[in-house]
């Protein structure tokens, strides 16, 4: 997280699925000013599978009120991997996914059913 960008050189895919990435590390580049950012965890049995809420505004802009501005979906759900500490979690507990936002812990871990509300 801390080491700053990277530019990626080639993607090796296999039959679509990425299995390699080559880089190189880019200290002086600005992560204000990189428009693609990435973040990943280590490959691991351990990884905990998260289904990510989040909503979105509940009028168009512009309008103030409904009928005329409600937008019709305002629920996103994205499916993520989470650090293995997060099966500690507990509901109600807040939790900050880099580069996500703060999620609210709904359901907490157990090996059927992993939901975060934003």
């Amino acid at each position: 997280m801390d080491w700053g960008n990277a530019n990626v050189e080639t993607i090796t895919k296999d039959q679509g699925t990425v299995t390699a990435i080559t880089g190189n590390l880019h200290l002086e580049g600005s992560v204000k000013t990189t428009k693609l950012k990435l973040t990943w965890l280590p490959d691991s049995c351990e990884l905990v599978n998260l289904t990510l809420i989040e909503f979105g505004d509940l009028f168009k802009e512009g309008f103030d009120y409904p009928p005329f501005g409600v937008n019709e979906c305002t629920r996103k759900e994205v499916l993520a991997f989470g650090d293995s500490n997060m099966k500690h979690l507990k509901r109600g507990d807040v939790v900050q996914l880099q580069r996500k936002g703060y999620f609210i812990c709904d359901v907490p871990y157990d090996t059927v059913l992993r939901c975060f509300i934003d």
